[in-house]
């Protein structure tokens, strides 16, 4: 069976294929400190909602859990290390955001500084009330105290408030765990947590707030010193931290002022593609500042790996990775060429070839829009798929016959292969190749590929019991599996005046892949897989036949198993998988 010429892509031992893929970076130790103190933060928040959500029992039940809460977080210990986290978390925030060289940002990024900025607002009148009058006077209000003061004329700046500091963690939360694989299998749990919180909360102080004016008339004890003495306090806290907020973004503005009168030095993208910018911001602010979609799921925070680049030239005049690039860098195994666009900041003029697919945004370039235009490295798992002794199958046969039999086979074949999260790549006569983790991590894939042999093993098996009497030759079927970084790309976008071509993969895994579906005539088998796909996939294999290939141009023989039957083949799922990779290491 024929193969499409693959263009040769640098090998990589099979543990970091296995390794390769979206892995989050702690981050400096700037960042880790913000995480840090806004966790601390949203601990408080959500046991204070809780808290709030008593309200639908009874005042009294806001009060008794009140009592444990202030237990908590009203000693001197835990104030001081609220405090110390809100002043780091609002400190850091600033700083990165006068750090910035503009001010175009994603749309999640843009509402969650939005939304950052509405909280001093809304928050330092009720601290004031609360904790203020708390250190200077010594009065710390119950519930119904603090109820009766923010009913009813508070009710609505308080429930936007509440609203406004959950959405304001939420998207932080879900920005910083989505790199996580567990946490994107809990995604429907978590939403249902997100959603459910500020719902209780805001229904049980209301409802609290509505029975106590109705029931009680209770006396607020704020005298009218104690009251202006905390308006008085909030005015200043106010115009402390909008005066810092002003001088942030009037910092971001200055730069973008020098940067507009600068010299400016070029980045040039793939397709010829080419911007000029002033040095100073970041590869990641330069794509945005000129509307280039550019990936970065963690926000240029250097906790994820998708902003990489590769430096094709220019690279000797940039500066040497800092800690959490390196971090991130060794993680993923990248090469000496590779860089994060949110660290490093070209000084001359620079090409670069980013590396990870992304969704651009309405209104770009057509070939903008397809970051699989460009080509994008991956490491995913080939399979092709053969139809033994088709031509002597088909020798006079009937032509609908032969068709209908040629059908049904890719028909359910290809089924099997899309069920288990596979893309048909193409139809290359009656073999099929399909392609594995394009939207995965590579062990994720692997498994899909093991899976989608079984389903198809299956599918031979149903072909041999319908094919009909006239073709008296049994149905066969030859899989070939391997693992490896491969560049994934429209092949044909070209000249389609903007439209899509076909995506396809090439790099060695398609010839290694390919070169295993032939092996299985040699071994009399159905599947030949490497040894980097089952270890990846973590899969347990019994009754195979192991033994070694030389691929031309490699040193290194490939180890593989040929399998006449699949029944041996026992595929973990993936908290399974994760578990044994974790124990192993």
């Amino acid at each position: 069976m024929s193969v499409p010429a693959a263009a040769s892509v640098p090998a990589q031992p099979a543990s970091r294929q296995a390794k390769a893929g979206l892995r989050q970076g702690s981050g400096n130790w700037r960042q880790r400190l913000r995480l840090w103190s806004g966790l601390i933060l949203f601990t408080f928040c959500l046991s204070h909602f809780l808290n709030h959500a008593l309200g639908i029992i009874s005042v009294e039940a806001m009060d008794k859990a009140s009592a444990w809460h202030y237990w908590v977080w009203r000693n001197p210990f835990a104030e001081a290390l609220l405090v110390l986290a809100a002043l780091t978390h609002v400190t850091l925030a600033l700083w990165r955001t006068a750090r910035r060289r503009t001010l175009k940002m994603s749309r999640w990024e843009f509402c969650q500084l939005a939304l950052g900025l509405y909280i001093p607002w809304s928050l330092i009148p009720h601290v004031a009330f609360t904790m203020g009058l708390a250190w200077e006077f010594g009065f710390s209000p119950v519930y119904s105290q603090m109820l009766t003061m923010l009913w009813p004329q508070g009710a609505l700046t308080q429930s936007i408030l509440l609203l406004v500091v959950w959405s304001h963690a939420m998207i932080g939360l879900h920005f910083w765990l989505r790199l996580y694989p567990l946490y994107r299998r809990l995604l429907p749990l978590a939403a249902t947590f997100a959603v459910t919180v500020p719902v209780l909360a805001l229904w049980g102080w209301i409802e609290g707030a509505r029975r106590l004016a109705l029931s009680r008339d209770i006396a607020v004890q704020v005298t009218a010193d104690q009251r202006l003495w905390a308006e008085s306090l909030a005015f200043q806290l106010r115009a402390v931290v909008f005066g810092l907020i002003l001088i942030s973004l009037l910092i971001v503005l200055i730069r973008y002022l020098v940067q507009r009168f600068a010299s400016g030095i070029s980045v040039t993208y793939p397709g010829g593609l080419k911007i000029r910018v002033s040095p100073g911001p970041t590869l990641l602010e330069m794509s945005r500042m000129k509307d280039v979609p550019h990936a970065a799921v963690c926000g240029g925070r250097a906790r994820c790996s998708t902003c990489r680049v590769r430096i094709v030239e220019g690279g000797d005049t940039l500066d040497l990775p800092g800690p959490a690039e390196s971090a991130v860098l060794s993680r993923i195994s990248a090469g000496e060429n590779v860089r994060l666009a949110c660290q490093i900041r070209p000084r001359a003029n620079i090409e670069i070839q980013p590396l990870v697919p992304v969704r651009a945004a309405e209104g770009s370039m057509r070939h903008l829009q397809d970051a699989y235009f460009w080509g994008v490295e991956q490491v995913v798992t080939v399979m092709f798929v053969d139809l033994r002794n088709f031509t002597r199958i088909t020798e006079s046969q009937l032509a609908y016959d032969v068709v209908h039999l040629l059908n049904s086979y890719l028909d359910q074949a290809s089924a099997a292969i899309r069920a288990e999260g596979g893309h048909v790549d193409k139809f290359i006569g009656d073999g099929i190749m399909a392609i594995f983790g394009m939207e995965t991590d590579a062990a994720t894939g692997a498994r899909q590929a093991l899976l989608a042999s079984k389903r198809i093993e299956d599918v031979m098996a149903s072909l041999e019991a319908e094919k009909g009497p006239q073709f008296r030759d049994p149905i066969r079927l030859g899989i070939g599996l391997h693992l490896g970084p491969a560049i994934l790309g429209r092949i044909g976008a070209a000249g389609t005046n903007g439209g899509r071509g076909g995506l396809t993969a090439l790099g060695d895994v398609v010839n290694t892949a390919s070169r295993l579906e032939t092996e299985n005539k040699a071994h009399g088998s159905f599947l030949a897989v490497s040894k980097a796909v089952t270890d990846a996939a973590g899969a347990e294999i019994s009754g195979a036949q192991t033994s070694e290939i030389k691929l031309r141009g490699k040193e290194n023989a490939l180890q593989i198993f040929t399998m006449v039957s699949l029944e041996g083949l026992q595929v973990p799922d993936a908290e399974t998988s994760r578990k044994s990779a974790a124990a192993t290491r």
